[in-house]
């Protein structure tokens, strides 16, 4: 492509992006804040657990797994809470769970028994959160800019994810109860900002009912709807079984960098390290995952598997050779492959679960919490053995060798290319808001929102 098409894109895409909903823009710049509070403490719990609240490292790997688990795998459950408070709601209270979770979280420092509920609350929060979010995005835009807004979506997302952990790193060794505290007050912002800048999400029109028999008896077209719905779901899942396993695979893999980079870094380098590897890791997902969502949409679904988790397997070798250029050199490789595979993940189980984008989220977000559980528990034992024996780097070697067991799966297991997507141009002119969001949507009362990504 030359220089010109491409500057021309890239203004098209501004431009698309100035044309959304308000309460869109406002949502994906609050997921940058949400997750720069987020990330302040999420790297740290493992670390906050063992040096602040003085639990076995051991026993924190299992609450970390926990943790991790209710926060992916408890994502299951934001379709029928969508269902019943619509994606505002749903957002407002997974924020609030969060909020309390993090003042629970800063008293366990002195009562540490309570670490246990405070952690089931700030993990909860997410559980709710994220399928939410993304579900507004979908719902919000059409569909073929469904992959350019989801990449801005996850770059907003990133961008709090790297400079979290930067920021927390230079806190928390000062006053962890002081560092918590402070971000359940920055929640509660958050939380009331959420309330006042977002509006209900429109509802996607659904498709035209066939005609009911005249003499059908009273409930029994609501009984033969709910059934159809239930049976295509199941369907529309059977069909989604390859992108469901590569996505617990990635995130299995993916939770070994994330829940032990930070026991990792305390125990070769110092914690600050931590602060520059997430900030490398989120600022590459920011800067490229955007610029590639169209052809990460379009790839081979195979060939873009079974690299990503190759090139992942690469960076975890890497890391192994220990070094601060081999970390970040490590962290760099790693990240190229995330930034391929999750985005295709999310496009894989949307397309192949459609009509309900907060459902197909939770199924996506339950194999997640599925292999991050894995990674906690496999990893606790696994980091600790390593540590008693002074061979920290060959952690890294460990998940090296499952990162390569997992390219060879999806070689196996991949499936062919799936049908192209659409590929419509963006537009050069600014889209009136009605283009973007698909066909004119009805308003929907907040309390009655049905999420029809």
């Amino acid at each position: 492509m030359t220089g010109g098409p491409r500057r021309g894109g890239l203004t098209a895409k501004w431009r698309t992006f100035t044309g959304l909903p308000a309460g869109l823009k406002a949502l994906i710049g609050l997921s940058f804040v949400v997750a720069l509070g987020s990330y302040m403490v999420t790297p740290f719990i493992g670390v906050l657990m063992v040096k602040a609240v003085g639990l076995d490292i051991r026993v924190a790997g299992v609450l970390v797994a926990v943790a991790t688990f209710i926060q992916f795998g408890g994502s299951i459950l934001g379709g029928p809470i969508v269902d019943r408070l619509g994606l505002k709601r749903t957002m407002v209270l997974a924020l609030t769970l969060r909020t309390a979770g993090l003042v629970l979280l800063g008293l366990a420092v002195q009562v540490p028994w309570i670490a246990y509920p405070a952690v089931v609350l700030v993990a909860g929060g997410p559980a709710l959160y994220l399928p939410a979010n993304k579900a507004y995005i979908v719902t919000s835009v059409s569909d073929a800019l469904r992959p350019l807004f989801l990449g801005v979506s996850s770059a907003a997302l990133n961008a709090g994810m790297g400079l979290g952990p930067l920021l927390a790193a230079l806190l928390i060794d000062a006053d962890p109860v002081l560092l918590l505290i402070s971000l359940a007050g920055l929640f509660a912002l958050i939380t009331a900002a959420h309330q006042a800048a977002l509006k209900p999400a429109p509802r996607r029109p659904a498709a035209a009912p066939a005609a009911a028999p005249a003499a059908a008896p009273a409930g029994t077209g609501t009984e033969a709807a709910g059934t159809e719905a239930g049976t295509g779901k199941r369907a529309a899942l059977r069909g989604a079984l390859r992108p469901v396993l590569f996505t617990a695979l990635a995130f299995y893999l993916y939770f070994f960098f994330q829940s032990f980079m930070g026991l990792y870094a305390a125990g070769v380098y110092n914690i600050q390290a931590l602060g520059w590897v997430m900030l490398l890791n989120c600022a590459m997902v920011v800067l490229l995952q955007p610029a590639f969502a169209d052809r990460i949409a379009r790839a081979d679904y195979r060939l873009l598997v079974v690299g990503s988790f190759a090139v992942m397997a690469l960076g975890m070798a890497a890391m192994s050779l220990g070094g601060t250029p081999a970390l970040l050199g490590g962290t760099a490789l790693f990240t190229l492959g995330e930034i391929f595979l999750f985005l295709r993940c999310d496009l894989e189980l949307v397309d192949r679960v459609p009509g309900n984008p907060a459902f197909a989220f939770g199924v996506q977000r339950l194999t997640a919490g599925i292999g991050g559980l894995l990674a906690g528990v496999v990893g606790g034992f696994v980091f600790a053995h390593y540590e008693a024996a002074g061979d920290l780097g060959a952690f890294w070697l460990v998940v090296a060798a499952q990162c390569a067991g997992a390219a060879l799966l999806a070689m196996l297991l991949g499936g062919g290319r799936r049908p192209a997507a659409r590929e419509l141009p963006l537009p050069e002119q600014t889209l009136p808001e009605q283009q973007l969001s698909g066909p004119p949507l009805a308003e929907s009362a907040d309390a009655g929102e049905v999420v029809a990504r």
